[in-house]
């Protein structure tokens, strides 16, 4: 089924899409896409559907975070593949739009926020209902690209309260700190971040409100960005889960949800 804005995992050599938005709504459904080949099939389903969430998987549980259903929610979930899910924890506010990864024991969560307006506050959890302020974004900002790389996380594009921005931002989690790093040739939201053969890879977006189908390259060590080609077709709003060395952007949208999954391998310069 067309799904966008979904919250998605790897269990093994299978991913993991989980809620999203489909033709008929918010959905709340868990379903198993295997790399290998075959159908993909129904597999759970959450304690409440929700759409513009993040998802990481912490100590082994997959844990879906925020998101919105008619209004943005704080819930951390639980995803129980295979069985139904449940509430584990709260954001101290709720919190859509957002991007989460895992850094050492902790979960980083990022972007986002309520109301239309973006939460400059990077939070931190080792469970799920702990959590704890450790840094702020010098640009607040929704619908960011957010991707992990070592010790710090990405922050790229998005939309401030001034509009999208080109604004690469990077947290330190061992000092605490954020800084903007660079810029993007362009402004950009809605994209996907990726990390494949050592290279950050920037895939699809929106700029001036139109689905786009480049990919650029940001290399971490340098902050260096390059252009590294085209997509088949222009889509924003797809989760992306990178599995052995190979990136994939599960459905997504330009116009309307789309159904297809795009893979993403190591790029010349890598």
């Amino acid at each position: 089924m067309a799904t966008s804005r979904g919250a998605a995992f790897a269990d093994g050599a299978d991913l993991i899409l989980a809620g999203g938005l489909t033709a008929t709504g918010t959905s709340g459904r868990v379903v198993r896409i295997p790399l290998g080949g075959g159908p993909i099939t129904a597999d759970g389903h959450m304690a409440h559907p929700v759409h513009d969430a993040a998802a990481v998987i912490l100590g082994g549980s997959p844990l879906v975070l925020g998101g919105g259903v008619t209004t943005q929610e704080s819930w951390v979930q639980r995803v129980v593949v295979g069985g139904a899910g449940s509430v584990i924890g709260e954001l101290p506010t709720p919190r859509a739009d957002l991007g989460a990864v895992v850094v050492g024991s902790d979960v980083i969560v990022v972007g986002g926020g309520a109301g239309g307006a973006a939460d400059p506050r990077i939070l931190a959890t080792s469970d799920g209902i702990h959590i704890r302020v450790v840094a702020r974004l010098p640009v607040a900002v929704r619908y960011a690209a957010v991707v992990a790389a070592g010790n710090q996380v990405f922050v790229i594009g998005g939309a401030a309260a001034s509009g999208d921005i080109a604004s690469i931002q990077v947290v330190d989690i061992a000092t605490g700190s954020a800084r903007i790093v660079g810029d993007l040739p362009e402004t950009i939201s809605h994209a996907s971040a990726l990390f494949v053969g050592g290279l950050i890879v920037i895939a699809g977006g929106r700029h001036g409100g139109r689905a786009l189908d480049l990919v650029e390259t940001i290399d971490p060590s340098t902050f260096a960005v390059a252009a590294a080609g085209h997509l088949r077709d222009p889509l924003s709003d797809a989760p992306g889960v990178s599995v052995a060395g190979v990136g994939y952007l599960i459905g997504g949208e330009d116009a309307h949800p789309l159904a297809t999954i795009v893979a993403i391998r190591a790029l010349v310069g890598s």
